[in-house]
């Protein structure tokens, strides 16, 4: 509870501290938080201020979860790689095959 207090203390002051942004629409704000629950995080707001927080640690790591501030989960949501156009998806077992001569 405490290291959560500090992280929220110094995200919303460097956020106080970044240059303005243009407003968020509600829509986008509702759609923001509904990806970041079914994501497994945890939503914190205070006052205008929104962060996403890992309900779990990283994979192979004993330093705690870093929370991520509005902006930043847009960024890191606009960052994902897509589907290649050129890649296959098969649902075939992987192995030679049913005529190997196994």
């Amino acid at each position: 509870m405490r290291s959560t207090f500090l992280v929220l203390a110094v995200l919303l002051a460097a956020g106080c501290a970044g240059a303005p942004t243009v407003p968020r629409t509600p829509e986008r704000h509702a759609a923001n938080i509904a990806a970041a629950e079914s994501a497994g995080y945890r939503v914190i707001t205070a006052g205008d201020r929104t962060i996403f927080c890992p309900t779990g640690p990283p994979t192979g790591s004993h330093i705690g979860s870093m929370c991520l501030s509005e902006r930043e989960w847009e960024a890191a949501l606009a960052q994902q790689p897509g589907i290649s156009p050129t890649v296959h998806v098969s649902n075939q077992p992987p192995g030679p095959g049913s005529g190997a001569g196994h």
